[in-house]
C-alpha cells in the first residue's frame, strides 16, 4: 500500500494525473514488474478524454514522445480485468517511446505486460482463474488479456515461438522493422544514410548501390541523430535474455499459488 501511495505522489509531481489513472496504477503496482514499468514511465503525460474516436480504451500516442489517453467511455465498459491489461501493455509501450515501429518494442511490450498479469495473478485468485480459462481460449471483452495468455502459452513451450507469434502477427504495422537490422545498417552504411537528402519513399532505397527494403531505409532515416539507437536498446532492457528467466520464474510462483 505504502509503495501504491509513493508511485502515485511520484507520477502527481511530474504530470497532473486524473483519478482514473491514479485507480489503476495503485491496482497495477501489486506487482513488481508493474512498478518497474511505472517508474520507467513516470515522465510519459497522462491523459483522459471522453469517446474520443480512439481505437482503444487506452492508446498510447507520441512516438519518442508519448503520452497514455484513456478513453473513460471505453474504459468503463471493460471488464476491471480487461483494463489493467491494456494498461499494462499501454506502460510497457510508453515505456520504450519507439519513435518507429519496431519488432523488439512489441515482443517487450507484450512480454511485460503478460508478465504484470502473472505477478497479479499469483494474488488475485480472480484473475488467476481468468488468465488461465484464456489460455485455452480466449475470454470473451478481454481481448488483450486473452492475447497475452495466448503468447504466454507459447512462451512456456519455446520463448522464440512467442517472439515470433508477434513478429508475425496481425497487430504489427507493415513498416515495422527490426532494431537489430537497423543497428545492423547504420554499421554498414552509416556514412550513406547521412548523406540522404529526404527520407525514401517507394519500395526500395539504395545505399552504395545496394538496395534495401524502404521501410528499413525509412526508419534509418529517421533515427539517425541524437544517439536513439542506443537509448532504444537501453529501453528494452534485454526482455529476449535476462527477461526469459524472469517471466519463467514468474510462472512457476503462480502454477504453485
Amino acid at each position: 500500500m505504502v509503495t501504491s501511495v509513493l508511485l502515485a505522489a511520484s507520477l502527481a509531481a511530474a504530470v497532473p494525473v486524473p483519478s482514473a489513472v491514479v485507480r489503476i496504477e495503485a491496482l497495477l503496482s501489486t506487482s513488481e514488474s508493474a512498478r518497474r514499468l511505472l517508474t520507467a514511465a513516470e515522465g510519459v503525460p497522462r491523459r483522459e478524454v471522453h469517446a474520443a474516436g480512439l481505437p482503444g480504451a487506452v492508446t498510447v500516442r507520441g512516438g519518442a514522445r508519448p503520452e497514455i489517453v484513456l478513453d473513460l467511455v471505453k474504459a468503463a465498459e471493460l471488464p476491471e480485468t480487461e483494463f489493467l491489461a491494456q494498461y499494462a501493455l499501454a506502460l510497457a509501450r510508453a515505456a520504450v517511446a519507439a519513435p518507429v515501429p519496431l519488432v523488439e518494442a512489441e515482443q517487450a511490450a507484450w512480454q511485460w505486460a503478460a508478465q504484470v498479469l502473472v505477478e497479479r495473478a499469483a494474488e488475485d485468485p480472480e484473475l488467476s482463474a481468468l488468465l488461465a480459462r484464456a489460455q485455452r481460449k480466449a475470454e470473451p471483452g478481454h481481448p488483450v488479456l486473452s492475447r497475452a495468455a495466448a503468447y504466454l502459452t507459447l512462451f512456456e513451450r519455446d520463448p522464440e515461438a512467442f517472439y515470433w507469434a508477434v513478429e508475425s502477427g496481425a497487430g504489427l504495422p507493415r513498416e515495422a522493422v527490426r532494431l537489430t537490422d537497423l543497428e545492423d545498417l547504420f554499421a554498414l552504411r552509416g556514412r550513406e544514410i547521412a548523406a540522404l537528402p529526404r527520407e525514401p519513399s517507394g519500395l526500395y532505397v539504395e545505399l552504395d548501390r545496394r538496395r534495401y527494403p524502404a521501410a528499413l531505409g525509412r526508419a534509418a532515416f529517421r533515427l539517425r541523430s541524437g544517439g536513439e539507437l542506443v537509448r532504444l536498446r537501453e529501453a528494452l532492457g534485454a526482455y529476449d535474455t535476462v527477461g526469459i528467466p524472469s517471466l519463467r520464474a514468474a510462472l512457476t510462483r503462480w502454477r504453485r499459488r
